[in-house]
């Protein structure tokens, strides 16, 4: 027990001293709650709310950004921006629900986060991952991403740098359309432009090789002991060293048995995935 206390004393004043080196307003964090800060649980709403309190204190006085990504909208259902639950962990529905003061209006990969809205509010047919999108917001402007006791294999910030690289070949174009109900209650017809695995194939990043290059040319900072690991670094440096790395190799995410596949149908093909290759 001393020992994880010791190593989470640590943690947040190293996380402290980076954000205050860091920081340039807002912190984008993803989350699992089960390998955060050991805390110990008594119900479940305070359990969520303590591990709350400790990023609130260690993000100051950075403007807390959480995935409330709903996948609903590709099945048909409109996504309700006040309604639809996160479904990428309890703590995101939490901090949606009781802290978040706005929530984007983007169907499935949307965001809720404190203080304003940084991105504009629309509708219509929209990419979840251009340069006008929450990632591009937070490229541009130097924020953090904090991976708050989930893997990094999490990191949806993969698939922005995939779509503004043009260096995309192994996904494809998929346009999925519904609603959006916006917060006054008015229905909005949408069409999300939704970069998809291939179907019938599978498509695995080597996650662990992309982490250890970002460790070894420090681009972020990794934290673990027993369950608990964070990992933080600066989405710019990071965006743009995949973009380097894309630029050198397009199929540098991949893993080994993807990328001999991959390479196979491209050779084939001799130019980047459409929709009509696999469905």
């Amino acid at each position: 027990m001393l020992i994880m206390e010791q190593f989470n004393i640590m943690v947040k004043e190293n996380l402290k001293r980076y954000i205050s080196k860091n920081g340039n307003g807002h912190i984008l964090i993803h989350s699992d709650i089960l390998f955060g800060f050991k805390i110990q649980f008594e119900r479940h709403d305070l359990f969520l709310e303590e591990h709350y309190k400790e990023l609130k204190a260690v993000c100051q006085p950075l403007k807390i950004i959480m995935p409330s990504f709903n996948y609903d909208f590709c099945k048909g259902s409109p996504y309700n921006i006040k309604e639809s639950e996160s479904q990428v962990g309890t703590l995101s529905e939490y901090f949606r629900k009781n802290k978040a003061a706005w929530r984007t209006s983007i169907p499935v990969f949307n965001f809720s986060g404190i203080g304003e809205n940084p991105i504009p509010i629309k509708y219509g047919k929209i990419d979840p991952f251009d340069k006008s999108s929450l990632f591009g917001f937070l490229h541009k402007n130097k924020g953090i991403l904090m991976h708050y006791g989930s893997g990094f294999h999490t990191s949806t910030l993969i698939h922005y740098v995939e779509r503004i690289s043009n260096r995309l070949i192994y996904r494809y174009d998929k346009l999925f359309k519904s609603q959006v109900i916006d917060i006054n209650d008015v229905t909005h017809e949408c069409e999300l432009i939704y970069h998809v695995r291939p179907m019938g194939y599978e498509l695995d990043y080597d996650w662990s090789k992309i982490e250890e290059d970002l460790i070894e040319n420090e681009l972020i900072e990794k934290y673990k002991e027993k369950r608990t690991q964070i990992l933080i670094g600066r989405i710019d440096k990071i965006v743009d060293f995949w973009l380097t790395r894309l630029n050198d190799n397009p199929f540098y995410f991949l893993n080994k048995d993807t990328r001999n596949w991959v390479e196979a149908k491209f050779n084939e093909l001799y130019r980047p995935f459409e929709l009509t290759d696999f469905e």
